[in-house]
């Protein structure tokens, strides 16, 4: 434990090794996010020592907001953290081609939610925004690939999808082919997700932009030193268990590419978790376990997203009772 920084997290209720992957569970959102913002911090105070400058890719979604919160904590009570922020270039995920103005956009919402308030305290902060509402994106997605590239990066916070996507690497685009930001369209499952989110900014389907701009798989993987996936929602119980509960990984969850990464960890919660831990007991998925994932995804017609569900864990691998 990094001596420069004050309160430890609180203990998870349990851990597990899975697929190469360690899994820490909490019941509440509040204790794994403040499990991240210690670790990925830590890691910071380490690199601080070795290297003059840090690169650290965030995603912005609520799945983050307990890491956001914690972080901004830990950085007040540690004057070591802050110096290491000080060195540090943080990067986003994704974005929608919206004006950073526009409160749909990440970078809105990683200002709003984090930023601002992490920038009061370390006024030597250093946000690097994907500004893809210019009116050449490729040329800024080619250029922040090369920034995000040559900063490393060392650390991630990511967060997984409903429907198993990595930033918005969707389900289906190819998971190989060179590091780069790349443009996207939105599933109907990554909008009715968003629709979840951010009720408040998005009240119809047709209000979510249909298409984006994100790191691509094989960028996310370049991150050289550790990897911190958060999953506290209910939601999300589908993406953990098609993601994680083989060793397959395949295209159709592209968040299942996570096994590749040596030093990854997933932090969840029981709500999340749930489907996972149930199948590394019996060893099959049941019926019953696919009704309730797809009700928790909010699912009208549960027997027509039951049939989805079976058919992309059997395409990764799973069996079903």
């Amino acid at each position: 434990m990094s001596s420069g920084l004050l309160q430890p997290p609180a203990s998870p209720l349990r851990s597990f090794r899975h697929q190469g992957i360690e899994f820490y569970v909490y019941e509440r959102a509040e204790d794994m996010g403040a499990a991240s913002a210690h670790a990925l911090a830590s890691r910071q105070l380490d690199l601080a020592v070795k290297q003059s400058r840090i690169g650290f890719l965030i995603m912005a979604a609520p799945s983050a907001f307990a890491f956001y919160d914690s972080y901004v904590r830990l950085a007040a009570q540690s004057a070591q953290l802050r110096e290491a922020i000080a060195r540090t270039d943080f990067f986003q995920f994704d974005e929608y081609p919206l004006p950073a103005s526009h409160p749909a956009s990440f970078r809105y919402l990683l200002e709003t939610h984090f930023f601002s308030k992490l920038g009061a305290i370390c006024p030597r902060l250093l946000f690097h925004p994907l500004a893809v509402d210019s009116g050449q994106p490729e040329d800024v997605c080619r250029h922040y690939s090369e920034q995000v590239l040559s900063s490393g990066p060392d650390v991630q916070l990511k967060g997984v999808g409903e429907n198993g996507h990595w930033g918005f690497h969707e389900p289906g685009v190819p998971l190989d082919g060179a590091p780069a930001y790349i443009t996207v369209n939105l599933s109907a499952e990554n909008a009715a997700q968003q629709l979840r989110d951010h009720p408040k900014l998005f009240r119809a389907p047709g209000d979510v932009p249909r298409e984006a701009y994100t790191a691509n798989v094989p960028m996310f993987l370049r991150t050289r030193v550790c990897i911190e996936d958060n999953v506290p929602q209910a939601s999300k119980a589908f993406a953990l268990l098609a993601a994680y509960g083989t060793d397959v990984v395949d295209a159709a969850v592209p968040s299942s590419a996570l096994k590749r990464h040596p030093a990854a960890a997933v932090r969840t919660t029981v709500a999340a978790v749930w489907a996972l831990e149930d199948y590394i007991a019996r060893g099959v998925v049941t019926p019953e376990t696919i009704r309730r994932m797809a009700t928790s995804l909010g699912a009208k017609d549960v027997a027509a997203v039951s049939k989805h569900l079976t058919d992309v864990l059997l395409e990764m691998g799973l069996r079903l009772a």
